[in-house]
């Protein structure tokens, strides 16, 4: 009786760790695939029944940073070390917690400590520090990347996780192709990892939309490999959100079958309703879900409505509620996009134009990829001429010069003539400098050149005597023009037009004025102006001249 008893009590020993470890197992399964409200579930579980057993508390403590909760996570840890004393795992995820609180010093403090305690040799601990520092905003990628090398060094090394951290370092340090390989090297240890596929993607989708089927290939390669991997999904989804609503609705439904069901993605599903074009029905769902949730309602809801008011042309309601998202979103959920509508939006009020650049600026400084930094610039510049502020305009067009290393001639021809309409004509004239300096052979420098000058002397215009300044742009502009008469036509009548009025109310040469207006009515032969004029000068040219010399007597007359 007493061995059968304790067997029975052996028996469900071992059946309690089995079911634990399954518990800490699931908890990590789901942290994988991003279903944090699920590994809160199991792994809250996991600690109900082990408070000691030091894994099951770290993958809590991560779940609850990834749920936002650093208090919480903090307190898990604190009371895991007051029970467990330094514990190195537990050490790294304190250390963790104090990075996003930026003591970076402390944090340093701990990692060092968890690994001089495992001598070094531990690939979790080490991964577990590189995961941290690649992680935490104040976290140091450089020292990521450090241990997570020699993680990659102790014998028996093979942990693809290891990779997928080294090359999140590696990202953050703005590495792509470093990151890449580190990706590779994690997916050449476990083919089935999904994670390496879309991490991969996420790499091309920073470098531009011009990429995208880089990206996309990566993505739906994710969810071959495993079609329970939500993120992939939810990334194809946000592609075509504003290219394809059916596929957006398509990706989404896929997303939605393979992660928790949070009031976050519930208010993804009603941005659906407005990417379908249904702006009311839009704004009335999630006014219902904002009264349901109240003070919890998700942030999204009120950029949607935002969106949806927009559309509708009510811009104060457009306004109030963007910034209603704005206060109430945590930064990883605000898009770039988001504060672009906020600054077209803004610039509908006579009193909050200021704030237009504002915005403008924050997006660009948020993004490190050149050509979405121009994208942005052109964006404001297109917002500023619809309101036609063509200096604001201008503005913008000449700020992609200092974001373009390479800027070429559209970029310049762009920036300067922009300015010439927005009557900025010392920008427009430095632009043009630049031209003529980049392409001496190319005709267009010359040409905003000699308009510039011509522009700007507004004393000359008003006297209808020519400045001598345009004179040489003119002069460079025509000998290149000319290769191609037909083709330059309309700018070489206005080239040739100054010329003539320069040398005729100027320089008061008639013959050479003359020649100008031939070249009009060689191009021309129409031009009923350039005729006029030239037989005004002819008839000057041709009239006698009075002698000024004073006239002599003959000789021997009185």
């Amino acid at each position: 009786m007493i061995k059968h008893t304790i067997r029975l009590i052996v028996a469900s020993a071992l059946l309690c760790n089995v079911a634990f470890a399954q518990s800490v197992d699931e908890g990590k399964k789901f942290y994988y695939y991003e279903k944090y409200v699920s590994a809160k579930n199991a792994l809250e579980k996991a600690v109900a029944a082990k408070p000691d057993d030091v894994e099951a508390v770290y993958w809590l403590g991560q779940t609850l940073i990834a749920l936002k909760d650093t208090a919480g996570a903090k307190a898990l840890f604190q009371k895991a070390l007051q029970s467990k004393g330094s514990d190195p795992l537990l050490l790294v995820g304190i250390g963790q917690v104090e990075l996003m609180e930026k003591k970076t010093n402390e944090a340093r403090q701990r990692f060092e400590t968890a690994i001089s305690l495992t001598k070094g040799k531990d690939i979790g601990i080490l991964n577990a520090v590189g995961f941290a520092n690649a992680s935490a905003a104040e976290g140091d990628a450089k020292y990521a990347i450090e241990k997570l090398t020699l993680a990659t060094q102790v014998k028996k090394f093979k942990e693809p996780d290891v990779y997928i951290n080294l090359g999140d370092a590696q990202r953050k340090l703005m590495d792509g192709g470093a990151a890449v390989t580190a990706y590779q090297s994690a997916f050449g240890l476990d083919p089935k990892l999904a994670e390496a596929k879309y991490k991969i993607g996420k790499i091309y989708v920073t470098q531009g939309p011009d990429q995208k089927d880089i990206f996309l290939k990566n993505f739906e390669e994710a969810v071959t490999i495993d079609p329970a991997y939500a993120p992939a999904y939810y990334d194809m989804y946000s592609y075509w959100y504003s290219r394809d609503v059916n596929k957006a609705k398509d990706y989404f439904a896929k997303y939605k079958a393979n992660t928790d069901f949070t009031p976050s993605v519930e208010a993804e599903e009603i941005s659906l309703i407005y990417a379908s074009g249904d702006f009311q029905g839009a704004i009335a769902k999630a006014d219902e879900k904002i009264q349901k949730d109240g003070d919890k309602a998700d942030a999204k809801l009120f950029r949607t409505k935002a969106y949806a008011y927009d559309k509708l042309g009510d811009s104060v309601n457009a306004l109030k509620n963007m910034e209603l998202f704005l206060a109430k979103a945590s930064p990883d959920i605000i898009l770039p996009d988001n504060y672009v509508k906020m600054a077209q939006i803004s610039a509908k009020f006579p009193d909050k134009v200021a704030q237009a650049d504002e915005y403008f600026n924050k997006v660009i400084s948020m993004d490190t990829v050149v050509a979405n930094k121009v994208n942005y610039a052109k964006s404001a510049s297109e917002m500023y001429k619809k309101l036609n502020d063509r200096a604001k305009s201008a503005d913008w067009l000449t700020k992609i010069l200092t974001y373009k290393p390479d800027y070429g001639k559209v970029d310049m021809f762009y920036a300067g003539w922009e300015n010439f309409y927005g009557e900025k004509f010392i920008t427009a004239d430095s632009v043009a400098t630049l031209y003529k300096t980049k392409f001496p052979d190319d005709m267009q420098g010359y040409y905003l050149a000699f308009r510039t000058k011509w522009a700007a002397d507004t004393a000359a215009i008003s006297a209808g005597i020519p400045s001598a300044a345009p004179v040489e742009d003119a002069k460079k502009f025509i000998e290149l023009a000319e290769v191609d008469k037909q083709k330059n036509k309309q700018a070489l009548l206005l080239a040739y037009g100054f010329m003539a009025g320069y040398y005729a109310n100027n320089l008061k040469d008639y013959p050479t004025a003359v020649t100008f207006l031939d070249k009009i009515l060689e191009v021309d032969p129409a031009n009923a102006d350039a005729a006029a004029n030239k037989k005004v000068l002819e008839n000057a040219i041709n009239k006698p001249q009075k002698s000024s010399a004073p006239v002599k007597k003959p000789a021997g007359t009185k």
